[in-house]
C-alpha cells in the first residue's frame, strides 16, 4: 500500500458505500501514520453546491478503518 493505493481506497469507499452517483472527488492530502494512512479528501455531489471535506483513516490492505466529516463552519 502507497499512498496512492490509499487515495483510490477513500474513492472506492464513496463509490461503494454513498448514494452518490456522479460527484467529484479531490484528494487534498495522503499521510502516514504508522502502519495506517490519512486521507483527506473533498467530496462533492454535482446536484450540490458546497463540497463535503472528509478525513479518512486506512490500513495497509486497503480497507477504510474510520470516516470523520470534518466540521468546515466558518470561525
Amino acid at each position: 500500500m502507497n499512498a496512492k493505493d490509499a487515495a483510490i481506497a477513500a474513492k472506492k469507499y464513496f463509490e461503494e458505500t454513498k448514494s452518490l452517483i456522479k460527484f467529484i472527488f479531490e484528494t487534498i492530502s495522503v499521510k502516514r501514520e504508522g502502519d495506517k494512512w490519512i486521507v483527506i479528501c473533498m467530496v462533492q455531489d454535482l446536484f450540490d453546491e458546497k463540497a463535503k471535506q472528509f478525513k479518512l483513516t486506512v490500513d495497509n490492505e486497503g480497507e477504510i478503518m474510520d470516516v470523520e466529516k470534518i466540521d468546515q463552519s466558518p470561525c
